[in-house]
């Protein structure tokens, strides 16, 4: 309340100044009965009057831009288009009232000597008024979002540095590295062949996950390559209870995902998905288009559901808000759950 009261006593305050000035370089297109005590209060208060009006509806239109077209308040090309269009949307207003004034209230009131000529008088400073209004208004809401920018930009870094922390302690975590390691103990002990491949895959995907937890983004190349040495990991441990099917028919080094990503959505597909050797879980990863990297799976859920706090599909969504304004999609019906995630052709930092 105490905000609106600020906001329009300044905007009459305003007004008030605007037509005084006005009236004070036109004054000799006025007869001597403007100048009358009884006459200029009218005057003043329909001047105010235009003003605020012109000034909500610029403000209606400006707003209505800024919540529905956000993404785009940065681009010189679309603030002039909004410049347009609410120069557009108050000039017939502006020019309606200069008319009622000059044709209805002047002539009523007894002060004017030349409708037609203060008519096309006032109008032009009419104009020059609201396309001042117009531009402090775009500016107020592109500085306005500027800085909503910066500050969410940081927050979400922030957010970034704590879940890219949880999602590192959750790769690396004691129970993942005892399971390999058991896994590991027993193929020394059976198949030292195999255990040197386990070795060496799990070394890969260790050395992937320390070189790049400070990335961000990574080409889609490099995840593939990753699945690889994790699949391998997992279907050794399972026992070939889990199979990947990948189709992706575009070239992956020209795209980017947020990384371990993949990783992550196969990570939940095992941890909440129940198989084995008859029913095994079968996972696809596959490309839509030039629009989305997609990961999905049949739902068989564990009789005990595995607790689910969701750090990883929200680290995967804040990563892509900070690059992007595309969103993950994700899709669970009775049988499938699908996730898919935009690929970017293009980073604003790794």
């Amino acid at each position: 309340m105490t905000e609106n009261v600020k906001k329009y006593g300044l905007r009459v305050l305003i007004a008030a100044s605007i037509y005084l000035f006005f009236r004070l370089t036109s004054e000799p297109m006025y007869s001597e009965k403007a100048s009358n005590i009884t006459v200029w209060p009218f005057l003043l208060l329909f001047a105010i009057f235009v003003v605020l009006f012109i000034w909500e509806v610029c403000d209606r239109v400006i707003l209505y831009f800024a919540r529905n077209f956000t993404h785009y308040l940065t681009s010189k090309r679309w603030l002039f288009f909004l410049f347009l269009a609410t120069t557009l949307a108050t000039f017939p207003l502006l020019t309606a009232f200069i008319y009622f004034e000059n044709y209805y209230l002047k002539i009523w009131l007894n002060c004017v000597r030349d409708s037609y000529e203060e008519f096309f008088t006032d109008l032009p400073q009419a104009f020059v008024v609201a396309w001042l209004l117009i531009t402090v208004e775009i500016l107020k809401v592109y500085y306005t979002h500027i800085k909503n920018m910066e500050v969410e930009k940081n927050r979400m870094q922030k957010e970034i540095l704590r879940t890219q922390y949880e999602s590192l302690k959750n790769q690396i975590n004691p129970h993942f590295l005892f399971n390999n390691f058991s896994v590991l103990d027993a193929l020394i002990h059976t198949n030292q062949v195999l255990a040197s491949d386990f070795l060496n895959q799990l070394s890969k995907l260790y050395r992937y996950i320390l070189d790049n937890r400070e990335n961000e983004m990574v080409p889609l190349s490099r995840e593939l390559e990753l699945l690889d040495s994790y699949m391998f990991l997992l279907q050794i441990r399972h026992e070939n209870c889990i199979f990947l099917e990948r189709n992706v028919t575009i070239n992956p080094d020209n795209f980017y995902i947020p990384t371990l990503s993949l990783q992550m959505l196969i990570e939940n597909a095992v941890k909440h998905n129940s198989f084995n050797k008859e029913h095994p879980l079968h996972i696809k990863i596959f490309t839509e288009d030039e629009q989305f990297i997609i990961v999905q799976n049949k739902i068989s859920l564990k009789k005990q559901p595995a607790r689910s706090t969701k750090v990883g599909l929200e680290n995967i969504k804040s990563r892509y808000h900070l690059q992007s304004d595309k969103k993950v999609i994700i899709y669970q019906s009775e049988e499938t759950f699908k996730v898919k995630l935009p690929i970017l052709t293009s980073i604003k930092f790794a």
